[in-house]
């Protein structure tokens, strides 16, 4: 009895030692298990980061201004000059709404031109970006594009290092760009291709180093215009005739809108768009005064309204500035050609006595295709009947004399 109750506790025992051998095992692999797979993520996270760590920062748009500036023009030409939605302006421009649109927009920011990305609710036009929408002139929309290429600080410290945008040869430029500029050896060719590009549309050669300030006073003696017997009178030529025939036209309005009725930037397209191809058809050279000072203005103006040899008026709005001018004008007994936009109120004696050219303030291209014409022939026809016409002094002295 005593030995079968031995053999049957032997065996009870081996059965509880392969049992607890058995769990023992079963705990070292799930316990290698759980090493192996933190092991994994560890080396994972390292992956992660060492990748992160890699990712190479651009000190510069990797969107050429070329492409960059249709953005503010798109807000001009499309939506008035408004803020527009980054969704809009993608259609306007033609660009996918995905990472493209991303790099468009933050290049027309990173230059300086517009506010807002593609993430933003609206992007809108800055200082600098309404400046190149609404040039007045070759001269001025060059310059603001210079402007806006210096908004990228490495590619002024570029132009001032090497003396302008002649760069040397790669394996000489490597070390300079990683050394003096800190920038990724993997980007140097991408840099070098933008830089070269972008120096290149804006007009920037070999040994042209100035800053905008100093281009920007080499453009205004450039397109100065010297009117007869004025000396140092400061104007901006907005349009040329097709043949010389040494006549002026110089053009009185608004600098800015004072009413909602007319967005910002109004004007300047009113000049742009009708004005100057209408006094360019009537084979004028027209000029108006360039934005300065308060007292540059005024005398420039003073000058340039007394010397002309016609003076197109622009009433909308009512702008007491132009009013005087025009007032000034006709003392001086020269001849005019009055202008106004649709809507504008008549002016009692003006309107009653002399003729007043409207023109539609949507400024559609199919209005201003109608427009244009219509001004062009009212600016000819002020000038060629300026002798046969009786004038509006004419008119007040002839009642002064019969009373």
């Amino acid at each position: 009895m005593t030995d079968e109750s031995d053999s049957s506790d032997s065996q009870g025992d081996a059965a509880r030692a392969k049992k607890a051998t058995k769990k023992k095992t079963a705990t070292k692999k799930k316990t290698a298990a759980r090493k192996k797979t933190a092991a994994r993520k560890k080396t994972a996270t390292k992956k992660t980061t060492k990748k992160k760590s890699t990712r190479v920062e651009r000190p510069y748009p990797r969107v050429e201004l070329q492409e960059a500036v249709k953005v503010p023009l798109a807000i001009r030409q499309k939506n008035g000059g408004n803020p527009w939605s980054p969704e809009l302006i993608a259609s306007a421009v033609g660009c996918a709404k995905g990472n493209p649109l991303y790099y468009l927009t933050a290049a027309s920011r990173a230059f300086g031109l517009t506010e807002g990305t593609r993430d933003s609710d609206s992007i809108s036009l800055t200082d600098l970006g309404r400046r190149l929408a609404y040039a007045a002139s070759p001269e001025e929309e060059q310059q603001t594009r210079r402007d806006a290429f210096y908004k990228i600080e490495i590619f002024r410290k570029v132009i001032e290092h090497y003396d302008g945008s002649e760069l040397p040869e790669m394996k000489y430029l490597q070390n300079t760009l990683e050394d003096n500029f800190g920038l990724d050896p993997s980007i140097h060719e991408e840099f070098a291709d933008l830089f070269r590009k972008n120096c290149e549309y804006v007009g920037i050669t070999e040994g042209s180093i100035e800053s905008p300030s100093e281009q920007n006073g080499k453009t205004q003696q450039s397109s100065n215009v010297r009117v007869t017997g004025v000396a140092g009178a400061d104007f901006v030529t907005v349009a040329e005739p097709e043949e010389d025939t040494g006549l002026m036209c110089f053009v009185a309005m608004p600098f800015s809108e004072r009413y909602d009725e007319h967005p910002k930037g109004f004007f300047s397209e009113v000049l742009k768009q009708i004005i100057a191809p209408a006094g360019r058809k009537a084979g004028f050279r027209v000029v108006t005064a360039r934005k300065q000072g308060s007292d540059v203005i005024h005398a420039t103006i003073v000058n340039g309204l007394l010397d002309a040899d016609l003076v197109v008026v622009d009433l909308t709005e009512h702008n007491p500035n132009v009013l005087f001018e025009l007032g000034m004008r006709m003392a001086d007994d020269k001849p005019v050609a009055l202008i106004r936009a649709t809507g504008t109120k008549p002016i009692f004696d003006v309107d009653n006595m002399l003729r007043v050219e409207q023109y539609s303030p949507c400024l559609w291209p199919s209005t201003v295709e109608i427009d244009m014409p219509k001004v062009a022939d009212h600016i000819r026809g002020a000038w060629d009947h300026r002798d046969n016409e009786q004038s509006y002094m004419k008119i007040l002295r002839n009642k002064r004399e019969t009373k």
